[in-house]
């Protein structure tokens, strides 16, 4: 059997609860991985905190973080950086609208000033005993010191969502970078010219696995660009609309196996049995 590409997305999509892989969806894709297909993870997270998810899977898992602006191939790993000039114009526009970005490195992340209460209370996912540093920077210049090895950002405002759509149409009017979203109240920041989709037709090159045998799941905004450079589309059941609009597959929701349950039927494989 000639070899497939699986990519997967992490939250509402591989995970179950944001930070586990299900038994089942495990054993399906090391079944998949045994017979020769390669398998990612493709995710808005920064690199350290995609690994660990991929590292529920096995050590054969790769990793594409960072909205596809970070991705392991042949034991190296690929970078694409914002820059400069894209930092200044995401640092000056949502501060103008009373926004926090947070800014990732592959096990960092850095912020300019304190977050309202509710928005520091979405970063506690960094405060679980992993090898990711917060870092307060205070200035601009601070925060250029870093700049490359910035790959990509993330606005939360569960709160303001006129300023974040404000800043979305401002920094997207701006052309220096590419603006996503993985949820309504969260503003993704990429560099320009690349999401999960440019990741994995690289990889698609690299492999030489084409789009026809390539399979992408998905659930959020973010996950359309991969959907379309897959030959083979899947939905999950908890997908946005528009997800499903442009998928060619849907399969079970995120906490119904509705990966493992789509691959036991494409390659036709028996259920594990799993404690």
């Amino acid at each position: 059997m000639e070899p497939y590409l699986i990519i997967t997305d992490i939250d509402g999509t591989l995970a179950v609860d944001h930070q586990h892989v299900s038994p089942r969806t495990v054993a399906a894709l090391n079944r998949c991985m045994d017979q020769g297909n390669i398998f990612f993870v493709a995710t808005g997270r920064m690199y350290a905190l995609a690994k660990i998810i991929a590292n529920q899977v096995g050590p054969r898992a790769g990793v594409i973080g960072s909205n596809g602006a970070v991705y392991d191939f042949g034991g190296k790993r690929v970078h694409h950086v914002l820059g400069e000039t894209a930092l200044r114009a995401v640092n000056e526009i949502t501060e103008s609208h009373g926004l926090t970005a947070f800014y990732f490195t592959d096990d960092t992340v850095y912020y300019t000033k304190t977050p309202p209460t509710f928005v520091a209370d979405a970063l506690r996912v960094f405060d679980k005993g992993l090898t990711v540093e917060v870092k307060e920077v205070g200035t601009l210049e601070n925060l250029l010191a870093h700049k490359d090895a910035i790959t990509n950002g993330i606005v939360i405002s569960p709160r303001d969502s006129f300023g974040l759509k404000r800043s979305m149409n401002e920094l997207d009017a701006s052309g220096l970078l590419h603006v996503s979203a993985s949820n309504t109240d969260n503003m993704e920041l990429i560099p320009k010219g690349i999401d999960k989709a440019t990741a994995i037709q690289e990889l698609q090159k690299l492999t030489g696995i084409p789009a026809e045998r390539t399979i992408a799941f998905g659930d959020g905004m973010n996950d359309r660009g991969m959907l379309q450079v897959a030959g083979i589309s899947v939905a999950m059941a908890n997908a946005v609309a528009a997800v499903k609009h442009i998928a060619k597959y849907e399969t079970d929701s995120n906490t119904e196996d509705g990966i493992a349950k789509f691959l036991e039927r494409y390659f036709n494989l028996p259920q594990a049995h799993v404690n």
